[in-house]
């Protein structure tokens, strides 16, 4: 996005890519992808929804700031998560050690934003709709994952395959098409190049995060994908020279050294996620209209659950 500043064209690309190699895959028998229904479409609307906004914010918060301030914010997703996580999929509250990795994740998001030398207003307007995207992507995910039962690669191509239609409109509505020819778009071997990379990966890094989706709880995804922009980092010093601050690497290298202690909050019913009557367990069942269980105890009296 930083040589080409078309984010919608380019994800309008990673879509039809990820979704021309898994159907390929598919025909040629190296896997199984089912065909998409109308059942299935209409179970994931509400994700495809929420993960067009996860990555069109993301592309428009790299399209503004370096790739640090992006990571930094990608930080603050964990702390989010594991309250709604707490709230609504039925996962305990993260133990001290896990607590402390998150408070020092906020800090090091805070001291980022304090030295953040390419701080923006608008830049920072795309971050919050990031962190609502992405708090609301992966919230919906977990509950379409375990309420549909397919296989790794059919989720990603359904997604995918219907992430196209809003891309596409997307890209109309901005008028990327007439924005082609813009002489602040560099067409070169070296930018082409990296397009039909990111295409590729992008293939990699659907079904990889449908996987460890399905194995994980959310906060804990979204803790392994803020760690593993480490790599990205390094990644980003050897191809251009967008960079932060040395404060700023120092507050980045604070954010993933904690996220490196955090571990995963079980259930409070094992085996149980998201059950109606345990939403927002910190309120009185009576409060949310929902009437209190009530069993025999060994005397004979009648207590409520």
């Amino acid at each position: 996005v930083t040589f080409i500043p078309l984010p919608n064209f380019i994800l309008f690309c990673q879509f039809t890519a990820t979704t021309l190699m898994l159907l390929i895959a598919h025909y040629t028998g190296m896997v199984e992808v089912e065909p998409l229904t109308w059942r299935i479409a209409g179970i994931f609307t509400p994700l495809v929804i929420t993960f067009f906004a996860l990555l069109y914010a993301g592309m428009e918060v790299m399209k503004y700031a370096p790739l640090e301030t992006f990571i930094t914010v990608k930080s603050m997703t964990p702390v989010l998560f594991s309250a709604c996580e707490y709230l609504f999929l039925g996962r305990a509250l993260p133990n001290y050690k896990s607590s402390l990795a998150l408070v020092g994740i906020v800090f090091g998001a805070a001291f980022y934003v304090k030295v953040d030398a390419y701080a923006s207003v608008k830049a920072y307007m795309f971050c919050c709709l990031f962190l609502v995207a992405a708090v609301s992507e992966g919230l919906v995910a977990k509950t379409t994952i375990e309420k549909v039962q397919l296989n790794n690669w059919s989720r990603s191509y359904n997604i995918n395959i219907l992430s196209m239609p809003l891309a596409l409109a997307q890209m109309l509505l901005a008028e990327e098409m007439l924005q082609m020819h813009d002489a602040k778009n560099e067409w070169s071997t070296k930018t082409i190049t990296l397009l039909v990379a990111s295409c590729i990966m992008g293939l990699g890094m659907s079904v990889a995060t449908m996987w460890i989706r399905e194995a994980l709880s959310a906060t804990s995804v979204s803790v392994v994908a803020t760690c593993n922009k480490f790599i990205s980092e390094l990644v980003n010093w050897v191809i251009w020279n967008k960079h932060t601050t040395s404060d700023g690497l120092w507050a980045v290298l604070i954010i993933m050294v904690c996220g490196v202690f955090y571990e995963q909050a079980p259930l409070r019913v094992q085996g149980q996620g998201y059950i109606r009557e345990e939403i927002c367990p910190c309120l009185p069942r009576s409060w949310l209209g929902f009437t209190p269980k009530v069993r025999k105890t060994e005397g004979g009296a009648y207590g409520a659950i």
